[in-house]
Parts: C-alpha cells; structure tokens; sequence
C-alpha cells in the first residue's frame, strides 16, 4: 500500500500535476493524524479501562477494610465503656470500706483496671494508596478526598488510645502485681493481701487518672456523629456505591 502511494505521488510529480500532488499531500497528512488520533484514542480508553477496573478492586478492598475498622473500633469502644463504668463505680465508693464493698463488683473493677483494650485498625488500602501516589484512581471526589484525611484524622486517636495502654502498662497494672494476686474474687481473701490500699490517696488518684485517660480516649469515638465515626461510615458507603 505504501509502495503504491509512493508510484502515485510521483507519477503526480512527473506530470506536473503540482495542485494534484498537493491536495493529494494535504490528503495523505490528513489520513495520518487521524490514524494517530485513532490510535490515541483506543490507548485512552484501554487506559480508562485498565483504571476502572484498578479502581473497582480498590474499592472493594476499601469497603471490606473498613467495615472490619468499624467492627473493631465498636468493640474497642465497649471495652473502653466498661472500663469507665468500672472506675466510676469505684470512684462513688470512695473512700472504700473493705467490710462494706461488695467483693465481686470490686474483683471484676480490678480487673477492668489492667484492660489493655486496642484498635486494631487495618490500613493496608491507605497505605497502598499513599506509598504508590495513587489516590487519583479514585475519580469520587469526597472518598478521595476523606481517604486523604483519613491519617490524619485517626492519629489523634491512636495517640490518646497509646497513652491510655502505657499508662495501664506501666502504672496500673505494677501497681495491682504488687499488692494483690490474680485472679482478684481469689485475692480478696488472700492472707497475704492487705486491703488497707483501697483506701489510700495513691489508689484514689490512679482510679482517677485511669477514668481521665479513658475518657479522653472515648471522646472523640465514643457518639455516632463524632469525626472518625462518621468518616468510617461514609467511607464504606462511597467505596460500596461506587462513583457518583
């Protein structure tokens, strides 16, 4: 075919033909750009296609990723609400008279004392997205836009929950070693044991500085309109919808 284009044009220059020549020139150049943008555009939509198909996958995985965050952050959160139940019960019984308080509430409130609760939250969509520069393969705005956020928006989280579990690790739970054995409905009774702690300021004070660290913890999860609630459940709902 090129061969036989070649022969005509100059076949055309042979016989003078310059207009024909030209017009035919225009025509060749016209044939070609338009094979360019036919072969521009097959590679847009091949690469088009290639992204939502790459976006699907993602948003699949988001979706399931963060439906497991929310299970977890939910449980996390009764964890942390028992936490606080139990301190407060010991807090209104203070100062504690060992003869008076019931020994089966006070077992279960020391144990909920050393509750190292913990989110696990999975981050493995995010960090796939932030390692790879590949948030743009999300074409829905506002879920690109809160999965960009989203570090940002949990790391205040994770730094009052990382207080909450040094403080329980370090403190409180040293504290109980010493001073009474497991399991504590056992200990109560233990010969060994002198219950005289429960009265003393030290206690009080750890009892107070536990029920503070939790409860800054529970104040930014703790109500369904609070920021990283709310992100997590538009999260899911955008990534199972898809685009918009």
């Amino acid at each position: 075919m090129i061969k036989f284009f070649r022969k005509f044009r100059q076949k055309l220059l042979t016989e003078n033909k310059f207009s024909k020549y030209l017009v035919y020139a225009i025509g060749e150049i016209v044939l070609v750009v338009i094979g360019i943008l036919i072969a521009l555009s097959i590679n847009n939509w091949n690469q088009k296609r290639i992204n939502s198909l790459s976006e699907s996958l993602l948003l699949k995985e988001i979706n399931t990723e963060f439906k497991f965050n929310k299970k977890e952050l939910e449980s996390t959160i009764i964890t942390y609400t028992l936490v606080r139940n139990h301190c407060n019960y010991l807090r209104k019984s203070f100062p504690l008279v060992q003869n008076e308080i019931d020994k089966d509430s006070l077992s279960r409130a020391l144990g909920q004392l050393r509750n190292l609760g913990s989110a696990d939250l999975s981050m493995g969509s995010i960090s796939t997205l932030i390692n790879t520069s590949s948030f743009e393969i999300i074409s829905n705005t506002e879920l690109r836009t809160l999965l960009i956020q989203w570090d940002d928006l949990i790391s205040d989280y994770f730094e009052r929950e990382e207080q909450t579990i040094n403080y329980t690790r370090h403190t409180i739970i040293p504290y109980l070693a010493k001073r009474i054995p497991q399991p504590y409905i056992k200990g109560l009774d233990d010969d060994r044991v002198d219950l005289s702690f429960l009265n003393s300021i030290e206690f009080e004070n750890l009892i107070n500085d536990r029920h503070r660290d939790v409860n800054t913890l529970l104040n930014v999860v703790e109500n369904e309109d609070d920021e990283i609630r709310k992100a997590i459940n538009r999260i899911i709902f955008l990534s199972n919808s898809g685009k918009e």
